[in-house]
């Protein structure tokens, strides 16, 4: 962690005990001291068994405890315990996850990501940029740290999205040019409070943190018209796609379903509306597309937009899909997912729903 590479152990719970004294100074956290001991316990558990990561990370990776300091690291965890409780109904087990939502809370904290941070959407996109080139890409019109610099930017007339590089869901559809004079106090507003947030830093989601804020415009993708297109999430193991999540309508009414490598319907939910498809036209090409961002990462889930057909664009990369709160309708397939975690790169099989 930063200032405490050098600590030992018996220092480091210290600085543990009193991180979580001061977490829960204030009377609304008194509320959270079962979660809080809980937790503490579970960290004393990692040094007294060994599973304590190692200082320091290797190169050219960050974990949450390299980047929080210790008070923050204690609120963070704290807080996204309390979170995981409320969505799942249990606390996660950080010595020894099972499900894949305890896997992903437990890696928010522990597991290693590469920096700079495929969390920033502009740094992804590069990324991807340089494994498969421009043709996956959706056009980016402007970039900018400014909202002035936003209104000030020559535009082609047009349908495009405003996005920001270190959220999740800061999404404004937006009509140009006519937009930038009849919603200009909206975006305006939206904008400016973007670029002075810290997405996630208070629940454990530290990777938004550790780049530059930008705005950004993306040509919006007109594969189903005026609606959103559809958006396909690849869960991938060691470069091998395991599951398939659909969502459709994201911005009005959003569905959702889940889906085996090859396209065999799995009756498991997070409470989305669920959705039938026939199997996409392209999906092969979308799995290829998929693994090839993926390669040589333990875990990332890759979202593409895809028209079904044969039209195919890069989304984003997520780390940590739903923070570690998805609350899934059968714990046994929260816990197969989870298990890929620890199987062999030749065990990535497809769930059996005998």
């Amino acid at each position: 962690m930063q200032n405490a590479v050098d600590v030992g152990p018996p220092k480091a719970e210290t600085k543990l005990t009193s991180s979580l004294t001061a977490a829960l100074a204030r009377p609304e956290r008194w509320s959270s001291l079962a979660v809080a001991l809980n937790m503490l316990g579970q960290l004393g558990l990692l040094f007294a068994t060994g599973k304590w990561p190692p200082q320091p990370s290797s190169a050219n990776t960050m974990r949450g405890i390299d980047f929080y300091p210790w008070k923050d690291f204690i609120r963070a965890l704290i807080r996204s315990a309390r979170t995981f409780k409320v969505e799942n109904g249990y606390l996660p087990s950080l010595v020894s996850p099972t499900s894949f939502n305890e896997h992903i809370f437990a890696r928010r904290f522990f597991a290693e990501i590469p920096i700079p941070s495929l969390a920033d959407k502009l740094a992804a996109k590069d990324f991807v940029r340089a494994r498969l080139g421009d043709e996956f890409l959706p056009v980016v019109a402007w970039i900018g740290d400014s909202v002035d610099g936003l209104f000030g930017a020559k535009l082609s007339a047009g349908r495009y999205v405003l996005k920001a590089n270190h959220g999740c869901e800061w999404n404004l559809v937006l009509n140009l040019p006519e937009d930038f004079s009849a919603r200009r106090t909206e975006i305006q507003q939206l904008a400016t409070t973007w670029l002075m947030s810290r997405y996630g830093y208070d629940w454990g989601e530290w990777q938004y943190s550790v780049f530059k804020p930008k705005l950004f415009l993306e040509e919006f993708i007109d594969f189903k018209g005026a609606q959103t297109p559809d958006d396909y999430k690849f869960y991938c193991f060691r470069g091998k796609v395991c599951l398939i999540e659909l969502d459709v309508d994201r911005f009005t009414q959003l569905r959702s379903a889940l889906y085996t490598p090859d396209w065999k319907y799995i009756p498991v939910n997070y409470g989305e509306e669920p959705i039938h498809r026939a199997r996409p036209g392209n999906l092969e090409d979308m799995v290829r597309v998929a693994e090839m961002i993926a390669r040589d990462m333990e875990f990332i889930r890759v979202d593409l937009y895809s028209d079904g057909n044969s039209k195919i664009k890069f989304g984003e990369i997520t780390s940590f899909p739903g923070n570690g709160t998805l609350h899934f309708s059968d714990l046994k397939f929260d816990r197969w997912l989870g298990s890929h975690f620890r199987k062999a790169p030749e065990s990535n099989a497809p769930l059996s729903r005998g």
